[in-house]
């Protein structure tokens, strides 16, 4: 069966940890809960070794990326016209892994061969998870079928298991209603795969973070998050954005 997700809104609001939260990691950690504005290539290397109990990420796909049904015009992407970063990429991905640590990474059909197989001399690919979305992308209209999905790469680092019952790998999730990014991932997909390889408390990486979705959706489950983005602006409005988020009691 598949997985499908509602959007929902958190009813709850202030600052405060859950009750059965861990305690907050160490000051010395760096970026931890903040809206760091750095190259992906110079925070992570500040990123303590075997710290990390997730990575949940949407990188640059290597295509060249532009969206053109988008009221707001974005920048492009950066990185987004070749791979080869990738490799050194998984190499510090590794380092900050935990032994026990589970990763998704969101592709394209067009280059999913090359992250597999980079990923794959790291980590263990465990499966490949569809996003269905509820609506589908441009491109050739009569040639060519329209594209209604995206791929989500889900490794291991070592043999950590899954919280809760099986879940379906393919799932049915809204995109955003928002343009805050133009490759913005919806907060509620991003909680399910969160909720399904963390428990309260542990850290979650995003390399890629543009909006910040990540940090949102770990703020409201009471993860701690280490986020990435190069490009001042999304940062500027991902500040706004984490101010509004309710921390969830339960």
């Amino acid at each position: 069966m598949e997985t499908e997700l509602q959007h929902s809104t958190n009813g709850h609001s202030g600052n405060f940890a859950p009750p059965d939260a861990k305690p907050v990691l160490p000051a010395v950690l760096p970026f931890v809960n903040e809206v760091a504005c750095i190259d992906w290539e110079d925070g992570i290397k500040q990123v303590f070794d075997n710290t990390i109990d997730l990575v949940l990420t949407d990188p640059p796909y290597g295509m060249a990326y532009r969206s053109n049904r988008r009221k707001e015009k974005h920048k492009s992407i950066q990185n987004d016209t070749d791979l080869e970063w990738l490799g050194n990429w998984c190499k510090e991905l590794k380092r900050v892994c935990k032994t026990e640590a589970h990763l998704y990474i969101f592709c394209s059909w067009h280059n999913i061969d090359i992250f597999k197989q980079t990923l794959g001399a790291y980590f263990n690919v465990k499966n490949i998870l569809v996003w269905e979305k509820n609506n589908h992308g441009s491109g050739d209209l009569l040639g060519d079928y329209a594209p209604k999905y995206e791929l989500i790469i889900f490794c291991s680092n070592g043999s950590k298991k899954l919280n809760g019952g099986r879940s379906s790998n393919v799932i049915k999730c809204a995109k955003m209603p928002t343009d805050n990014h133009p490759t913005e991932k919806p907060t509620n997909l991003l909680r399910h795969l969160i909720e399904k390889s963390t428990n309260k408390g542990d850290l979650v990486l995003d390399t890629f973070a543009g909006s910040f979705s990540t940090a949102r959706a770990c703020k409201e489950i009471g993860r701690d998050f280490i986020c990435f983005e190069v490009e001042p602006e999304y940062c500027r409005t991902a500040k706004n954005l984490l101010n509004g988020v309710s921390v969830s009691l339960f």
